[in-house]
């Protein structure tokens, strides 16, 4: 029998956070409000003190979108010692520094530490589980559950480098929407993954308008979330598309429309590459406009207006007959 017929279902009561920084503690917020023991792991000790106070502030946001029986912050422990954070654990969520070399090293002391029907996702923002796994005595285990930030407010789960963990990808994928996310799973493997990319081709127009002089940061920043962006929240972009015309039968010739507005310059041009230069302006601009008066006031802003998306939205599909996921 090989090591991935090896592998087995198992119930997952006790998730282990491998790292406690932003998107751990998030983690941590996320398996907690579905009612599971969460074991947190950070060897800087003073990263409790940022957990707990992660969670107290996610928490009014948690308790909107809904708790699960028995969930409790007083279920979230901490730990500096690495095989302690690991023991008894159902899965791992390693949330480590995005460095392949950390991660790599990282995620073979997990694989040695745990058995091997314990599956182990990394939140790698862009790294090929390829690579990830490629010192692992049990690679089969080992995959990518890339979340968006944080991760108790945005329900998106990536699962990529599940071609090669087909058990895990599928155990991670139950266990995942059992905790209410949403999950997509890639076909095959691709640096940035789907997410991201758009995130980044979204963000590389935004350089080129600011390059143009075409409006301020604030301005494009309301441009996307005024407009498309409440569009997105309720369905992908070829979804909207396709209502762009009355007639479905004329869906071809508006594609071809759409071909026809990309080649005369409705993007940024192929020759574009923001420089450094520009790069730093834009970081200036973010920091003396949108973010002047700090983040916690975007973080509240953001926090309300995702659990109220997320709430309306969830009320809209059960009046449509739509199929709910887990906790959300």
């Amino acid at each position: 029998m090989s090591e991935s017929e090896m592998l087995c279902r198992r119930k997952i009561t006790k998730v282990t956070c491998v790292g406690g920084g932003v998107i751990g503690a998030g983690w941590a917020a996320h398996f907690m409000r579905a009612g599971l023991d969460v074991m947190v792991y950070d060897q800087a000790t003073e990263r409790e003190t940022y957990l707990r106070e992660r969670i107290a502030t996610a928490m009014p946001s948690l308790t909107e979108l809904g708790m699960a029986s028995g969930a409790s912050p007083s279920r979230v422990s901490f730990t500096s010692n690495f095989e302690e954070a690991l023991e008894g654990t159902d899965f791992v969520q390693e949330s480590g520094p995005e460095n392949i070399e950390t991660k790599i090293s990282l995620l073979s002391e997990i694989d040695a530490h745990t058995p091997p029907d314990v599956v182990i996702a990394s939140s790698s923002s862009g790294f090929l589980s390829s690579k990830l796994r490629g010192r692992a005595k049990h690679p089969e285990r080992i995959l990518v559950g890339h979340p968006f930030n944080p991760p108790y407010l945005i329900p998106l789960v990536e699962i990529a480098g599940g071609d090669a963990a087909r058990q895990a990808a599928d155990d991670a994928s139950a266990f995942y929407r059992s905790t209410g996310c949403e999950v997509v799973e890639l076909d095959r493997e691709i640096e940035g993954y789907i997410g991201n990319r758009i995130q980044y081709a979204v963000l590389r127009e935004v350089l080129y308008l600011i390059s143009q002089g075409v409006a301020d940061l604030e301005s494009i920043d309301k441009a996307i979330a005024a407009g498309p962006a409440i569009r997105w929240a309720v369905m992908g972009l070829s979804s909207i598309l396709f209502l762009g015309k009355s007639d479905p039968s004329l869906w071809g010739k508006f594609v071809e429309s759409l071909a026809r507005e990309m080649e005369s310059g409705y993007i940024a041009p192929p020759s574009f590459q923001p420089d450094r230069a520009l790069m730093q302006t834009y970081a200036e601009q973010v920091a003396n406009g949108i973010g002047a008066n700090g983040q916690a006031e975007l973080m509240a802003l953001r926090n309300a207006g995702v659990v109220g998306i997320r709430s309306a939205l969830r009320e809209v599909r059960t009046s449509l007959g739509g199929a709910k996921h887990g906790l959300d």
